[in-house]
């Protein structure tokens, strides 16, 4: 293999790693645990998020598993928009605007806590996704998240 392969893959990385640019995760939509309704409705998350993503979240994130390790550490490190927790027990997260199956406005939830899984990512939209999009766990979806 020639230079070709490298080069391609050194603009791919600086692509992604790019200020003001996009980065494309593809993963699998898994089922969650509940709770994420709960807390999308408490009025200090609800108001953050509406603020930052101009948009009213539906109650309840979409878990995306993703392959790329890598991509949450990207996300940390270009991070610009956080949810501060207003409240003793919570976190903060960062916060990503973003396109799902480059459509659907959603945001991405990235909570700030350790041990949080690097294959999870968290997405909030104005509509319920599963429902309107046609889509169940185990299907893959693409989202373009605005770093």
């Amino acid at each position: 293999m020639g230079h070709e392969g490298r080069d391609a893959d050194d603009q791919d990385i600086r692509r992604q790693q790019a200020p003001d640019s996009t980065m494309r995760i593809k993963g699998k939509i898994a089922k969650g645990i509940g709770e994420s309704g709960n807390f999308l409705d408490i009025p200090w998350v609800n108001r953050q998020l509406c603020e930052k993503l101009s948009f009213q979240p539906w109650s309840g994130t979409l878990n995306i598993v993703i392959d790329d390790g890598d991509a949450q550490q990207i996300l940390k490190e270009k991070g610009k928009e956080r949810l501060v927790a207003e409240q003793a027990g919570f976190c903060d997260a960062l916060i990503f605007p973003a396109l799902l199956n480059e459509t659907y406005q959603c945001g991405i939830v990235l909570p700030l806590v350790p041990n949080y899984s690097a294959t999870l990512i968290e997405i909030v939209a104005p509509i319920k996704i599963k429902e309107t999009l046609g889509i169940e766990d185990g299907d893959e979806v693409v989202v373009d998240i605005s770093l």
